[in-house]
Formats: C-alpha cells, structure tokens, sequence
C-alpha cells in the first residue's frame, strides 16, 4: 500500500527552531517508531541531515546550532515506511523564517503563499520562549501568530475549505518546550487556543494536535552545552500521517459500501440477469475482497500510530478527542 506523497509546510518565525526540530525529527525517525521510518530519498540529502544532527549532538557552544535560514526555499522528499515497506511519501519545505513577515509581492512569500495552497498538513511551530507567562499582546507580536492566522486565512481555507467531513490536519508544534516546562500544560494548551482561536471554533472541520516538543530538557539552563536528548519531535509527522490514512480510510470505507450495495443489487435480480452478469459480480466480489484488505492494513497501521498520539491534545472542530481508528 503506497498512497500519493502529500506537502507539509511549517509556518515559523526565524529563530523558532523549524529547521532544529526538522534535524531531530529526521534523526529520530531513521531509527524508528513502533517499526515506522523515515528515510529522505536522495541519499546526499541524507547524508546533509545527518552531518548538522552531527554537529548538534557533538559540538559544544553557541556554533552548535543552525544558523537562521536566510537563503533560498530548500525542499526535502522523503519516505514514510513501515517494516521498510514505504506507505507514504511527503515533500518538506525548509524555508527563510522572514518570510513570514515580508510583504505579499517578495518573491520568498508568493513561493510560501503557492506552497501552502497545495499543502497537505499544516505545522504552526511556536517557541516555548514566549510561553513562559500567560500571553499578551506582545506574545502576539513575538510569536506572529497574527501573522500565522492571516496565512491560514488567506491561502489555507480558501483552497482547502475545511469542514466536519474533509477535516484538515493542523499541528501546533511548541518547540523548545523546555523553555516553558515549569507552567502547567493545561494552562499553556489554553493559551494557544487564545493564540489561534478560529482553529477551535465549532464545526470548522479543523483537526489539530497541539504537541510539546524539545532536543533536551537541559538545554533551558544550558542550551550551548545541554545534552540532546529529543522528546515527542516524531509525533507531529505521526499525526500527519495518520491524518491522511484517516482520510484514506473513510474513502475506502465508501467505496466497500458501495460495493455491497452493487452486490446486493445484483443478488436481488432475476436469475437470468444474475446469470447474464455473472462476471460482473465476480469482479465485484473479488474488488470487495481487495477494498476489506486494505481497509485492515490501513485500520492496522492507523492502530500503531494512534497508541502514539494517545500522550498529546487533540481538538476536532474545537472539541477535544482521542486518535480513533
């Protein structure tokens, strides 16, 4: 089972650690979940990857850390498996942190701006630097969630149009978590639903996860010398890509009821319309076989990564629920 590769974007300003998580997430997941992987399909790619992971984990002091992309958009392919066996493949966009704030006709924010329109997932990285009190107006400014909402607004919802039943995935990333550590995450999780209000307005048909992550609990106290130690960083792609096989799942589900539903039809005719559509009904029968195995493997690989995901937040339409299957 290989569905079709989705595009996943993470909205950020400069300096709130995307390209990081990307690094620690990539790291993590070449080992693995639960036998899921991640791999880049080009091999320099992963080789560049796993050199700044490198240099992360081993290098000392304030040079440790990636500089703040000022370059040119950079795109990265990889492959989600599970057992080696690719189910789904994502592009991710690695791209200037200012973008963020340029005007609408800098060449940086029409490519984010096309980007988004055709993204998949939608990854709201948010810096637990600003999360140590409750937020304020000037929270706001810091982190550019008004900046963020107004994307959303202008590019997601107008292309994407979510609703109850095409839910779309949003993942409120709060990186560098341990800079928040010592509030209560109730308190911070309502805070971010202050921050992004519109994503948890009833029957809105967002679906988003809002999930702590952190290279290192030490790193709060110590960031230059800390231990890197990562934490939850391979749970906002889980999320991604069990969203997509949710989606997938549903389909298919359609597609076996409507299968029955031709079967039964075809069981109910006369016996010579049986007999003139006898081949008909083998081939629908055999389809059905094929729609009820493959909704077991995507209800099985849903399973997996739904026992991950049991440990964050989840608001659908601004109610929170539970990864279901």
């Amino acid at each position: 089972m290989m569905l079709k590769d989705i595009k996943i974007t993470m909205l950020g300003t400069s300096g709130a650690g995307k390209t990081s998580y990307l690094l620690g997430m990539y790291a993590v997941m070449q080992t693995g979940v639960q036998g899921f992987t991640i791999s880049a399909r080009d091999m320099d790619t992963d080789l560049d990857l796993t050199e700044k992971w490198e240099k992360l984990i081993n290098v000392q002091g304030e040079d440790r850390w990636p500089t703040p992309n000022a370059g040119a958009m950079e795109n990265y392919n990889f492959d989600f498996s599970y057992g080696f066996r690719p189910i789904m493949g994502f592009e991710w966009m690695d791209y200037r942190g200012l973008a963020l704030s340029d005007r609408s006709g800098e060449q940086d924010v029409q490519q984010l701006s096309s980007y988004l329109a055709d993204s998949d997932c939608l990854f709201l990285c948010v810096s637990g630097e600003h999360l140590g009190d409750q937020v304020t107006p000037t929270t706001v400014r810091e982190i550019k969630s008004d900046r963020m909402n107004q994307f959303i607004q202008q590019v997601i919802s107008r292309h994407k149009q979510p609703d109850p039943e095409r839910p779309f995935p949003v993942v409120i990333a709060i990186t560098k978590y341990d800079l928040c550590f010592h509030r209560e995450k109730q308190a911070v999780i309502e805070d971010i639903k202050k921050l992004f209000q519109a994503l948890f307005t009833p029957d809105s048909g967002w679906l988003v996860m809002i999930c702590p992550v952190s290279l290192g609990k030490e790193l709060c106290q110590d960031p230059e010398h800390g231990n890197i130690v990562p934490v939850n960083v391979h749970l906002p792609i889980v999320f991604s890509i069990y969203s997509q096989l949710r989606a997938y799942g549903l389909k298919l589900k359609n597609s076996r009821d409507r299968a029955y539903e031709e079967i039964d039809r075809l069981k109910q005719a006369s016996p010579l319309i049986q007999w003139l559509k006898r081949w008909e009904f083998r081939e629908k029968a055999e389809r059905l076989q094929d729609l009820e195995a493959e909704i077991t493997t995507v209800e099985a690989n849903m399973n997996l990564l739904a026992q991950q995901l049991r440990q964050v937040s989840m608001f659908f339409s601004g109610s929170e629920v539970t990864a279901d299957v």
